[in-house]
């Protein structure tokens, strides 16, 4: 074999297994230096094979956030929706217990009649608001889409 091709062949090989380690050197101030050349009473470190994690397409994850958020923003609607509704079922049933079907307990400032009738017309009324009220809170839930799709 020729000696320039051995020459280059051992040029070649040099640098793939210089570069195939990390090594530790500790001077005596205890400064730590890392390098990968070996030098002096350097200690070669073996470290754990690297992993490589691909990239991730951004756009894909900007849709789902946006979605995500807007799927969050819809339980809170719907759970302050669900909450009015309640809230509004429990003051209409308040109501429809003091109003007992049109005869309402007369009360000790009721000596005059009309005032009397006065106060039924009143919670008729505002029965009639309230029902009014639980069915267009209700609509509006009804027209709230039912989830958004996240992929």
């Amino acid at each position: 074999m020729k000696p320039g091709c051995l020459l280059l062949f051992a040029l070649t090989a040099m640098p793939i297994a210089v570069q195939g380690g990390v090594y530790k050197h500790v001077d005596e101030h205890g400064n730590v230096t890392y390098s990968n050349v070996p030098s002096g009473d350097a200690k070669r470190i073996d470290l754990p094979s690297l992993i490589v994690v691909p990239s991730v397409d951004s756009g894909d994850i900007d849709d789902r956030m946006v979605k995500r958020r807007e799927s969050l923003k819809l339980e809170e609607q719907r759970g302050k929706l669900q909450d009015k509704i309640a809230e509004e079922e429990k003051r209409l049933n308040e109501v429809k217990d003091v109003y007992k079907d049109g005869t309402p307990d007369r009360l000790g400032s009721e000596r005059n009649y009309q005032r009397y009738l006065d106060r039924v017309e009143r919670l008729k009324e505002e029965i009639k608001v309230r029902e009014k009220n639980l069915s267009i809170l209700r609509e509006e839930l009804n027209r709230l889409p039912d989830k958004i799709q996240i992929r």
